[in-house]
């Protein structure tokens, strides 16, 4: 990639990812600088990646957000969660012998993706011990963040769903975070009507276990929240 294609506090924010941490400056720059990290721009709504069509490529999000959704036929999608600047993408695209991508990924708005092909992140993994275990701390965390997801999904009263989706989100954002989509689409997401979950939102809301304004959400009590 070449560093001028990018401002010098986006090359900041690119080091100082988990990926790079405890990593040689010089290191991490020598690895910015090789052919296979590439940058590239996408207009609002502009597919990113899709079962047919991906890059083998670890991705990182340097400038905008992303939405990432299910297809559930040809045409028809479930929209599952957005991914905000900073974050990563693509790791069920690696190490693999897979012909399909597991989701549909669109820029949300527009947005800047620095793209690590599976060849050079394998060279990272195998040269730089430190590169390696972060690698691997993060596997580790997109390991539990999935099987909170299975707990929850395999959760069949809607209240504890919609406590589980809370939890989940409070361990990723902490305990004050805005929701990632609309209360229609939560409603949709965790399989219950729309009344049913301001109903359980409200009840919650009395037992002063949660705070509401528009679509940010305060944990008052996690423990409650947790136990209840």
């Amino acid at each position: 990639m070449e560093l001028n294609s990018v401002t010098r506090n986006q090359l900041a924010q690119i080091c100082s990812t988990f990926l790079f941490e405890n990593m040689d400056r010089d290191v991490i720059l020598s690895i910015l600088q090789d052919d296979r990290v590439l940058c590239q721009h996408y207009g609002r709504g502009e597919t990113v990646f899709e079962p047919e069509q991906y890059s083998r490529s670890l991705a990182f999000i340097l400038k905008g957000s992303a939405s990432i959704s299910m297809q559930t036929g040809k045409r028809d999608s479930f929209p599952m969660r957005k991914i905000e600047e900073g974050s990563f993408f693509g790791v069920a695209a690696l190490f693999n012998d897979e012909t399909r991508y597991v989701t549909q990924i669109k820029a949300a708005r527009e947005m800047t993706v620095i793209f690590f092909r599976e060849s050079l992140v394998e060279e990272c993994i195998r040269k730089h011990e430190e590169f390696a275990m972060n690698y691997v701390r993060f596997l580790g965390s997109r390991i539990r963040f999935l099987n909170r997801k299975i707990s929850l999904l395999a959760n069949s009263s809607s209240q504890s769903s919609l406590i589980g989706y809370l939890l989940n989100a409070a361990s990723r954002f902490g305990e004050e975070f805005r929701l990632e989509v609309s209360y229609a689409e939560l409603a949709k997401n965790l399989n219950m009507g729309r009344s049913s979950l301001y109903r359980a939102l409200d009840e919650l809301e009395d037992k002063n276990i949660i705070k509401r304004s528009g679509r940010n959400i305060t944990l008052l009590n996690y423990d409650a929240l947790k136990n209840y």
